[in-house]
This record gives structure tokens, sequence and C-alpha cells, in this order.
């Protein structure tokens, strides 16, 4: 069997285990990518073409239904799970509640979309988004309290990729399934958590598994010495980049609809397209980190997905200058999201990563709260066509914040 490690020592983890600790970010993945792709067409579609008829405000309500319950229950759940001492371990006792309750909460979903019960459907909708949230905190500390500093750039980019493979599954079940009827992508959606869930049991050993020792955990973070100011204006760059990115993601299914008329079929085709060009552009981009400052990464990967999304704007059906802006999207998403997070552990004092790590995070949820709402009632008084638009304004705010980031704040 080859030797999967990515450096010989024995404080660096291995690629397998690395894949093992991704698999809670993985099923999570899925079912963000099916509520994205699946829930906007499957809340606004007509009862009689098996959705519930609800205006795009009314979506954008629902669909930041998962980031409002967030912004309660992600903070909560961390500190629970950073103080549980339970025999299976920390982390994995809210990964398995959240992981089950998201496939099982699902399922009745299903059920109840099939007899044309909305309000239960809601309620249920509601208790699956509930449960991924309460996992959600302990699934993304998991591969962090097994990996040491000097390997976590690559463990982050891996983690990645492995997320962006989830999110084509995930659109792969929506595009497969809508045409035999809407309940049954909740029912598939279940049926992948299962095996997900039922791999991570079996495999993931938490409490058996020793983290690396303290020796190991060099730091590699950034100095440190970054203003308030510094921080103010990335953490205004990165909320108004998941504003145009989270708006994109969660109406896209409606505009390939309305716009681009594209039916059950093929209305996943351009996000499905954005994400295999971000997982195969995501490895050569961490190449690039050691030739390259983060900073002109993410400055870099901005500017294409805003002039793609121009692009795109221009295009009255899904023709071949679509595909193109959609492969350039692809690839400055997968600049964007490899550098981010690491971009912002480089700004902050090595004592104060978890608390800037709870702080970037909650920056992230309250966009992704606003923008669903605010790109729905945009759609509604104007009209889908506004989408682009939307995302390119607030593309070029996150950009004009970046760009005011000091350049000795951003050596790495």
């Amino acid at each position: 069997m080859p030797n999967t490690n990515l450096k010989s020592s024995a404080d660096t983890l291995s690629l397998g285990r690395i894949l093992l600790l991704s698999l809670p970010y993985a099923w999570i993945s899925v079912f963000n990518s099916v509520l994205d792709n699946g829930l906007p067409v499957i809340l606004t579609a007509l009862p009689e073409d098996g959705g519930l008829g609800l205006t795009f405000t009314a979506k954008g309500v629902v669909m930041a239904l998962d980031n409002i319950l967030g912004l309660f229950l992600l903070p909560l759940f961390g500190r629970l799970s950073d103080k549980s001492r339970s025999r299976f371990g920390k982390r994995t006792p809210f990964i398995l509640i959240g992981g089950i309750g998201a496939l099982l909460t699902w399922i009745g979903a299903g059920v109840f979309l099939g007899i044309g019960a909305k309000w239960m459907f809601l309620i249920l909708l509601t208790g699956g988004l509930a449960a991924i949230a309460m996992g959600r905190p302990a699934s993304l500390a998991l591969l962090p309290d097994f990996s040491p500093l000097h390997q976590r750039r690559d463990a982050n980019a891996i983690t990645q990729i492995v997320s962006i493979v989830c999110t084509v599954v995930g659109i792969a079940i929506v595009g497969i399934f809508s045409p035999k009827g809407y309940q049954t992508v909740f029912y598939a959606t279940s049926a992948a958590l299962l095996v997900l869930v039922v791999v991570y049991v079996f495999a993931v050993k938490e409490r058996r598994w020793t983290p690396p020792p303290a020796a190991a955990q060099e730091t590699e973070q950034g100095h440190g010495k970054s203003s308030r100011r510094t921080q103010v204006l990335f953490l205004l760059s990165v909320f108004f980049f998941y504003i145009a990115y989270n708006g994109l993601i969660s109406s896209l299914s409606n505009y390939a609809v309305d716009v681009l008329n594209l039916d059950k079929q093929k209305f996943v085709l351009p996000q499905a397209l954005t994400l295999v060009v971000a997982c195969i552009a995501a490895v050569p981009v961490a190449k690039l980190q050691k030739r390259f400052k983060r900073k002109t990464l993410l400055v870099g990967g901005m500017a294409l997905m805003t002039a793609a999304f121009a692009l795109a704007s221009l295009q009255p059906q899904l023709n071949a200058m679509m595909f193109v802006s959609f492969l350039l999207v692809g690839a400055g998403f997968a600049a964007v999201i490899v550098n981010l997070y690491p971009f912002q552990l480089e700004l902050s004092p090595p004592d104060k990563i978890g608390s800037s790590t709870g702080l970037f995070n909650t920056v992230i949820t309250l966009a992704m709260v606003l923008t669903p709402i605010a790109s729905g009632a945009l759609a509604d008084w104007q009209g889908m066509w506004t989408l682009f638009p939307y995302c390119i304004a607030a593309l070029v705010l996150a950009l004009a914040f970046l760009v005011a980031v000091r350049a000795e704040d951003a050596a790495a």
C-alpha cells in the first residue's frame, strides 16, 4: 500500500487520515449544496409542479433560516464541544447528532413535500437546518484538533477540495432527482448523509487517535501585528465577498430557470461547472501560495470573479460565453476560498486564534443571513436579471476593502 504521508514525521497527518477527518465537512457540503441549488426552485415552483409557490422574497427568508439559526447555535455548540469530555471524543457526539438529525428530518421533509403539507415541510426543513448548525462547529474543529500547525495549510487545501467535490455530488443529486419529483431530492440527500455517517462511525476513532504533541504546534501564523483597522477592513472584505457569493448560489438556480429558460434537468449546470473548475483549480492555487502573497491571490481571484459575472450578465442563454464565464468564476473562487481563512489566521495573534476564527465565521454567517433576503427582494422588485449586477456591486466593495489592507500587515 503506498505511503500517503504528506511529510515523513511523527507529528504529520497522513493523507488518508485528513480525508477521514474531513468526512463531517463532506456531508455538510452535500447538505448545503442541495439547500443552495435545489431548495430555491422547490420553494418558488408552483404547487401543481410540486413546489410551494413562494415569492422570491419569501424564498430568501427561508434560505436565510440556516444562517439565522447559525448566529445563535454556532457559538453555543462550539463552546460546548470545546468543553466536552465524552468517551467518544470532544467533537464526535455533536457531529453525529447533527448528521443523524439532518438525515432524519430531511426524510420527513420529503414525505410532507410529497403530500403537499407546506407547514410540516417547513418545520422539518428548519429542524434539519438546526441539526446541521449544531454539528457544524465540531465538524470544522475536528481536523485542526489533529493537524500540526505546519501542516494546516496543506490540510485546509485538501479539505476545500473535499468540500467542492461533495458540493458537486449535491448538485448531481438535485439534477438527477428533481425530474422524478422534488421529494426524491430529500430522500437521496438523506441516503448520501447516511453513507457518510456510517463511514465516519466505523473509520474515525477520535478518542483513540492522539493529537500532535505540543512541541509540534510551531507557530506558522502571521506576525500578529495587524492593527484593528486592518482587521476591520479585511472582515468587511469577507462580508461583501459572501454577500456576493451566497447571493449567487442562493438564487442561481432561479436565474437558470427564469432568465436562461433551463428545464429541471439542466438548471444545475452553471453551478456544477463552477465547482468542478474550482475543484481542479484548487491544487495549482495551493502551489501558487509559495510564489505569491496571499493578498495578491485574493485580489486576483475576486477580480476574476467580478469580470466573469459581468460577462455572464450579458448572456441571454446558456451559450458558449456563459460557459466561459462560469469557468472563470470557478478559477477565481478557488483562488479566494483556499486563501481566505488562512489569511485571517495570518492577521491574528497566535494566542487569539479561537476568538478570531469565531469572529470570522460570525461575519460570514451574517452576510449569508442578509444576502438571500436582499437579492430575493431585488428580484421581486426589478426581476431576476438583477442577480449578476447585485453580485458585481458586492464584489467591487469586497475588492475595495481588501486592497485597503496595508501591505505590511499582509506579508504572508
